[in-house]
Parts: structure tokens; sequence; C-alpha cells
């Protein structure tokens, strides 16, 4: 089963870079903004990439600063993800194996422990607060959703314009603290560092 096919991201040329994970393929470039999901929902662009998404500044749905990614020239193995105040919200040390921690929602942990591949490879596996979720990729995006429900609903989606990465959350999702996690998950899935 090959889920670079089955989630309809076929590997289109040489201008796209490898998936991070592997089982998730790199978002294809939308020539558009998408259409929001819910009417809402919110919507967080990564913009103002200094060479890659590592070094970004995150505008909230007011198109202000609402979080920063940074990795020190100096210390290119660590990166930050910092709050409108300056506050570390995340960390992650790439070397030597990609280890991760966000403040208040999970320990410091192996990066791959935290985003599971699933058994048949379609999707990561994320653990928040004892509630499982899934990262798959759906029609275009790869989208977040609650595992243990008899009606998956998607509750946030990533998505990949020309000159920004977007990561729509839905009210709901803000509700069950997963707007940091998922800016997080964000930059690990486009950024091409491997975390296996």
């Amino acid at each position: 089963m090959n889920p670079y096919t089955q989630g309809g991201w076929a590997q289109q040329g040489s201008a796209t870079a490898p998936s991070v994970f592997g089982a998730l393929p790199t978002l294809p470039m939308s020539t558009s903004m998408p259409r929001s999901m819910q009417p809402d929902s919110f919507t967080f662009q990564f913009t103002n990439f200094n060479a890659t998404i590592l070094n970004c500044s995150v505008l909230g749905p007011q198109s202000r600063v609402a979080y920063r990614v940074v990795t020190e020239p100096t210390t290119p193995s660590c990166t930050l993800w910092k709050d409108n105040e300056s506050r570390v919200i995340a960390m992650v040390q790439w070397q030597p194996n990609a280890m991760l921690e966000i403040r208040g929602v999970t320990p410091r942990q192996r990066a791959r422990e935290w985003l599971k591949l699933a058994p048949d490879q379609s999707t990561r596996l994320m653990e928040i607060r004892g509630v499982h979720y899934a990262w798959a990729p759906i029609d275009g995006f790869i989208c977040l959703y609650r595992t243990q429900t008899s009606a998956p609903k998607v509750l946030a989606r990533i998505a990949r314009a020309p000159t920004t990465v977007l990561l729509e959350v839905t009210q709901e999702a803000v509700q069950l603290s997963l707007l940091e996690p998922c800016l997080v998950a964000t930059v690990l899935f486009v950024c091409g560092h491997n975390i296996e």
C-alpha cells in the first residue's frame, strides 16, 4: 500500500522535497489560498522564511505575528518556537536524534515517538493529554483528526501556497489545546528533517 498514491500525493517532478517522515509526503503546492473548512476556524500563516520554515514568522488570524520559529545560525541543531512575548513554547534538538519538548503539553522525548508512524505507514499518530489523534493526507492537505471516535472529523489541516505554509485549526482544536502541538507538527512535516 503506497500512501503517496492513496492520498493523491504522488511525487511530481523534482521540485518537491522528500517527506520529512517518509510515510507522509511533501505537501503539493496550492496555487491559491484554500477555502476555510469551517466558518469558525482560525488560519495561521508561516511566512517570511529565512531559507527554510525553520526560521519564519507565524501570522495569526488578525495577520499579526503570533509566533516565531527560530533556528540560530550558531546552534543549527536546535529550533525554538516562541510566542509573541518571546517565551519558548517548544523546542527540537535535531542531533543526534530529534528530541522534542512542548511546554505544558509533552515532556522531552524523541520526535518519532511523539509522531509515531502507524503500522500501515499511512498516518502519523499523536497523543495529547491522553487523547489519540492521527495526521493523514486527505485531498491535498495533511489533516488531523481524533482516532477513537465513530465519526472522525478534521480538527486541523496543513496546506502549502507559493510563499507560505498554512495551518488551519478549528475552534474545537483550540479548545482541546491542540494549537501549539499543531504549530510544531506543521514545521516538522514541512522542514525536510528526518525524525526516524
